[in-house]
């Protein structure tokens, strides 16, 4: 009965936040994408058993399979690191009530059963486990699989929470959330330990019912079960104490930005945001070195499969490294100020020199991804013109389209707010503006490669890039005076999401 008064009392509060309606579009398009991602899995689960028995090196498709868990699982674990909030809800109004916390606790791990995150998997290996399984082991022994795969899944989502809520005390976490994803890669590449042997085994353990493997798994699980409730205890008796993080951030101020003057003022107080504010935190520390090390990765590996792509992947993931701090934080262009934005227009400040200092930033970071391109350039790795063209055509077309969206979005975007995958603060035009500034540039791209080949693209990407990039005073105050026409509307927008 408690639990389905609290599942009613989540859906209330998700039903009537106003921001519900305001965004529906928005929630729309993301329940199209989950379900065209699903049916792609499944149709993909039905395939894949050929698939896997033609590169690898077992008899059977599952044996393959099982040898690939520790990539599946690294990859699980990043996606669901980046994008999947932590089950939470308002535990202080239920603490006057004749009801235990663990109860609430209880409730809150149990959605991890029906999460998303943790059943998307479920569409490319139910199909699979039926058709790679069952001719062997029974029908019987692909579902136990299954359930071993799905508690897999829990077992990762139950340790990005966790590792989540470390992150929150120091950010000294981040470092262990890279291992747990590089560490199967580098085990292999680095030390030559297969560990893909030893997940095949532990796997052909489970399908020959070997109790010491179940208990492996189910141990495993209640562990993180149990101190994922305790940090929830912790969490809420610290709340309650009022004993917030001491120490937020111990970024203070990049001294030498002084000398910059209102400028170099905005550029401390943006990148004091940034390492504050948990979702760009995540978004901005973690995301960037994992963009450009997965660069730097197709650059050196000679037998990569992103080569077999052609040279326009380079390109492509050469605009996205360069770029990835203007494509992150460009789309919260004054909606990230949008908690006290009414206190800076009640200042004597100019929202042209805080645009002006956003792009500074921005190029700035991607001077930096630039420089560290040229130690592969040098060693003839990729082309040097080829980086000198991306770093123009990124800070030039790219960010120019990026900017718009200090026009169009007009909404609340709480900064102490987590997650990736998280949809608040994010309208029907932040989400068009933010494709069109990131697919538009690529689009042209990919034209011109296509009918003219690489050289003239080079050259297009650079005279393009110089020529935005020497004018951008002037594109800056355009978009600045035509912020000024709707300033009032996004002002509105941004108090009436609060």
């Amino acid at each position: 009965m408690l639990q389905k008064e609290l599942r009613q009392h989540q859906w209330k509060a998700f039903r009537r936040n106003p921001m519900f309606e305001r965004n529906f579009g928005v929630r729309i398009f993301m329940f199209v994408m989950f379900g065209y991602l699903a049916l792609e899995f499944l149709v993909f689960g039905f395939v894949l058993d050929k698939m896997l028995l033609e590169i690898g090196t077992y008899e059977r498709a599952i044996d393959i399979f099982n040898s690939l868990l520790p990539y599946i699982l690294a990859v699980d674990f990043t996606i669901k690191f980046f994008f999947k909030q932590n089950q939470s809800m308002q535990i202080a109004p239920y603490l006057s009530l004749p009801v235990g916390r663990n109860r609430l606790f209880h409730f809150l791990l149990r959605k991890e059963f029906s999460s998303f995150w943790n059943l998307y998997f479920l569409f490319l290996v139910v199909p699979f486990a039926f058709k790679a399984i069952t001719p062997f082991f029974g029908f019987g022994t692909a579902v136990l699989y299954i359930l071993f795969f799905y508690l897999l899944c829990i077992i990762s989502s139950l340790a990005v929470n966790l590792l989540n809520n470390f992150i929150k005390r120091s950010i000294l976490f981040y470092a262990l959330a890279a291992v747990i994803i590089i560490s199967p890669f580098a085990l292999v590449l680095l030390l030559h330990i297969d560990t893909g042997d030893y997940t095949q085994r532990f796997s052909e353990w489970i399908l020959n019912y070997n109790p010491l493997a179940w208990l492996a798994v189910i141990g495993t699980f209640a562990g993180l079960w149990f101190f994922n409730r305790t940090r929830m205890r912790k969490a809420v008796y610290d709340e309650l104490q009022g004993d917030k993080s001491k120490k937020i951030s111990s970024f203070s101020s990049i001294s030498f930005l002084d000398r910059f003057g209102v400028i170099g003022d905005f550029i401390n107080l943006e990148v004091r945001m940034i390492l504050r504010s948990p979702r760009l935190k995540q978004q901005v520390l973690f995301a960037c070195p994992l963009i450009v090390g997965l660069f730097l990765f197709m650059i050196y590996n000679p037998n990569s499969a992103f080569q077999a792509s052609g040279q326009f992947v380079y390109f492509l993931y050469g605009v996205f490294s360069i770029g990835l701090i203007g494509l992150i934080m460009g789309q919260y262009l004054f909606t990230s100020e949008s908690s006290f934005f009414d206190g800076l227009m009640s200042r004597k400040i100019s929202l042209y020199e805080m645009l002006k200092s956003k792009f500074i930033l921005y190029c700035s970071v991607s001077l930096f991804i630039t420089l560290i391109l040229f130690i592969p350039a040098f060693q003839g790795k990729i082309s040097f013109f080829m980086v000198i063209a991306l770093f123009f055509y990124t800070v030039g077309p790219v960010y120019f389209m990026i900017f718009q969206n200090v026009v169009y979005n007009k909404t609340y975007f709480d900064l102490f707010d987590k997650g990736m995958m998280n949809w608040k603060g994010t309208s029907g035009n932040m989400i068009v503006i933010t494709m069109i500034g990131m697919f538009l540039p690529v689009i042209l791209m990919l034209i011109i490669n296509a009918l003219w080949g690489e050289t003239v693209l080079c050259w297009f990407m650079l005279s393009t890039g110089i020529a935005l990039t020497l004018t951008v005073k002037y594109w800056l105050e355009w978009t600045y005076k035509r912020f000024l026409k709707r300033k009032y509307k996004n002002m509105e927008g941004f108090r009436s999401n609060a």
